[in-house]
């Protein structure tokens, strides 16, 4: 009760004085990120915190590039905002750099601690702490083989400079000889590089398999055509990776990734630590699958009919229809 009652004060006593300086920081605009603003802003706004008077947000976006993504953390760190929210892995490592005197939430990073943000999930005793999106690569991969049993190879689009994609697709080798498969590596740096590679390695492939690699999510729209003219299906570890032109989707709902994370920026709002709470993996509720029986039909994959009937979400006659 006496912790409680001192959260309380500090919280009103922010306000008295003034707003609190909120930085948050993304890698590149796209769906999925953008959920994840969208979520944080509606924990805040649900906890009664009226952002632009109580919360004063600084929203920046670094357009894809590593450089931009470390000066904005270091503008955050020059112009002492009091608390960061860095959202994916890129933009986290920067922040976690730069600032550490200052809470810093990280947030859809596959794997902060392969990514040095953090000694372990649970509680640590830095200045940091956040929310994973570590997706189930090997359930994925088990997907895969249910919708084509024949497939032997699988191509892998990833930025091996994103070390969240780096992660997945290590263990996307790992799951696959288990499933009778290979991966095959489709690596870019831009996405330009993603698409040579693609044209290059994409014939002789029989699958296209996109994790949460954010440079490919910012491209997915020229990645989905040129996977079409190949003639190669698309799963991906991200819907709204999969709405750009993939078969098939299985991954979190991001604006719960934003959920949980503005539930851990509403606890440090309250006087909490970071040292005070856990950093964790989203929760398995959250995962959603997506079902493109429009391009299945483009490129003659018959989806079975226990999938559509379990999915989520299904694109049928140009129509998305949540179930």
């Amino acid at each position: 009760m006496k912790r409680l009652i001192t959260a309380v004060t500090l919280v009103l006593c922010v306000i008295t004085l003034g707003a609190v300086r909120v930085g948050i920081t993304q890698i590149v605009d796209h769906p999925a990120l953008n959920a994840v603003f969208d979520g944080i802003v509606k924990v805040l706004e649900d906890a009664g915190f009226k952002v632009g008077q109580d919360v004063l947000i600084d929203r920046q976006n670094a357009q894809g590039s590593m450089q931009n993504a470390v000066a904005i953390a270091k503008k955050f760190a020059t112009e002492k905002v009091d608390i960061v929210v860095a959202i994916a892995t890129p933009s986290a490592q920067a922040c976690v750099q730069a600032i550490t005197d200052r809470p810093v939430i990280f947030s859809a990073v596959t794997d902060p601690v392969g990514a040095g943000l953090i000694k372990q999930l649970g509680k640590n005793t830095t200045n940091v702490v956040g929310v994973s999106d570590m997706v189930p690569v090997a359930t994925q991969l088990r997907l895969i083989k249910k919708i084509f049993p024949n497939a032997k190879k699988v191509g892998v689009i990833f930025n091996p400079g994103e070390a969240n994609s780096v992660t997945l697709n290590n263990i996307a080798k790992s799951a696959a000889p288990s499933l009778e498969m290979t991966i095959a590596e489709i690596p870019g740096t831009s996405p330009s590089e993603m698409i040579t590679a693609l044209n290059s390695i994409g014939p002789s492939v029989d699958v296209l398999y996109i994790g949460t690699d954010n440079t490919a999510a910012s491209s997915i729209e020229a990645i989905g055509n040129a996977a079409l003219r190949l003639k190669k299906p698309i799963v991906a570890a991200d819907i709204d990776i999969a709405r750009g032109g993939g078969v098939v989707g299985f991954g979190f709902n991001y604006f719960q990734v934003g959920v949980e994370t503005g539930q851990l920026l509403v606890e440090l709002l309250k006087g909490a630590k970071p040292s005070d709470l856990e950093s964790h993996v989203v929760g398995p509720d959250s995962l959603v699958l997506y079902i493109n029986l429009d391009i299945a039909k483009q490129l003659g994959v018959e989806i079975p009919a226990d999938l559509v009937d379990r999915a989520d979400i299904v694109v049928r006659d140009g129509q998305e229809v949540a179930k």
